[in-house]
């Protein structure tokens, strides 16, 4: 008997359910009765999968930022500063927490070509992941367009369908910029109450407002940040678009050249990481020699991990590393005839070579800061970038 009551019960939640979808999918737009926060369905359209992630180190706090940009046709600014800056941003991170285990992820709204309206507007370029090149691949596919832009929606999606980290001292942060009103399209998702389920979760939400300060104010980014437990930042969305090249850029790009010769390809997923690092360099390089220096530095930190295809990071990060298991034609052609021994040692010696390298880098990149300084000191914005609120708050927040 409880068991067909099990069964009646299950049938009758199931029902309700779909009958629920069906009908918010088609009045999204109507004001609705309750403004609690409801996870959206299951986007049915494949999503960009991110490599296979490495295993994580043995120490170091974890740290997961997701950025989410606003991708409508007035936005071109702003989707290019993250490119251009995305690789300060890493070294600043590094410098605040020297043994961040980084992980990224991206999504947009706004932008129709990607989504639809049952989904908001909204796309997840890539779940959080640790390969950094991975995710400038996908920063680089970013296009914009007309479309209605739900902040309250991207918000949603960034707090229950990203992967956090589940560890108790890890660092969660969450970046939403735009130049529209927060509260569009609030009855489905309001801000608000989504930022309250984040701060249960211990995500903080930061707000960007791609415009003068008071009118950001006006249009509630300032609460949205308010409300994340974040900051609030006005910015120049082409601010960070300018380049100050330094005379060490050159210095820099030629070390990455060594840099990469140090590298090391193996397993399923080698040759393409190779290829995709080689490809983010040449798009870094795109927007200056800044940007490319830039990539450079963040090149040389512990936040730039590539033990998924590597096998010097693999080796770095797994001490008890099994040489034998590994595919011989995986390998570069010099370590094919090698024995398992032969191997340790050619790795360990191509290791070495490495951390010399990034001293090198190390060192120049704080010659090169110098001089950034000072140019920023003689000729200071008119407003901040994107960069730079990014920067400050992760300053801020990285110490808590």
């Amino acid at each position: 008997m409880n068991a067909r009551r099990t069964i009646s019960l299950m049938v009758l939640v199931a029902v309700s359910t779909t009958v629920t979808s069906l009908v918010m999918a088609q009045s999204f737009h109507i004001a609705a009765k309750a403004t609690a926060t409801i996870r959206p369905a299951p986007d049915p359209r494949p999503c960009p999968t991110p490599p296979h992630d490495p295993p994580p180190p043995r120490c170091g706090r974890p740290v997961d930022l997701v950025i989410c940009l606003d991708t409508s046709g007035s936005m071109t600014g702003l989707i290019d500063s993250a490119r251009a800056k995305l690789w300060d941003v890493v070294t600043e991170l590094v410098r605040v927490e020297p043994n961040a285990r980084l992980r990224v992820g991206l999504l947009t709204y706004g932008t129709p070509t990607n989504s639809t309206a049952a989904q908001g507007w909204v796309y997840r370029h890539t779940d959080l992941t640790p390969d950094l090149d991975y995710i400038y691949a996908r920063m680089m596919e970013m296009s914009t367009s007309g479309g209605d832009e739900f902040v309250g929606w991207v918000l949603n999606d960034a707090v229950h369908t990203m992967n956090w980290s589940n560890a108790p001292n890890a660092l969660k942060l969450i970046f939403v910029a735009g130049n529209e009103s927060a509260d569009q399209c609030s009855t489905r998702f309001n801000f608000r109450d989504v930022a309250r389920e984040a701060r249960r979760k211990g995500i903080i939400i930061n707000s960007i407002y791609a415009g003068y300060p008071n009118v950001g104010v006006n249009e509630g980014w300032e609460q949205v940040a308010d409300h994340g437990g974040g900051e609030y930042f006005a910015i120049d969305q082409n601010a960070a678009t300018v380049q100050i090249s330094t005379p060490h850029d050159q210095v820099l790009i030629k070390l990455n050249a060594e840099l990469n010769a140090t590298y090391i390809p193996f397993g399923d997923d080698g040759h393409v990481g190779a290829k995709r690092q080689l490809e983010q360099d040449e798009n870094a390089a795109k927007f200056g020699e800044q940007t490319a220096a830039s990539r450079v530095e963040a090149k040389a930190t512990t936040a730039y991990n590539n033990s998924a295809w590597d096998l010097v990071d693999a080796a770095a990060a797994d001490a008890d590393l099994d040489f034998r298991k590994i595919k011989k034609e995986s390998l570069p052609q010099p370590m094919r005839s090698m024995n398992p021994d032969e191997q340790r040692v050619y790795v360990q010696r191509t290791q070495q070579r490495r951390v010399d390298i990034q001293r090198q880098i190390q060192q120049v990149s704080e010659e090169r800061e110098v001089f950034l300084r000072r140019e920023r000191v003689a000729k200071p914005s008119a407003q901040e970038g994107l960069d730079d609120a990014v920067k400050k708050a992760i300053r801020q927040q990285a110490g808590n």
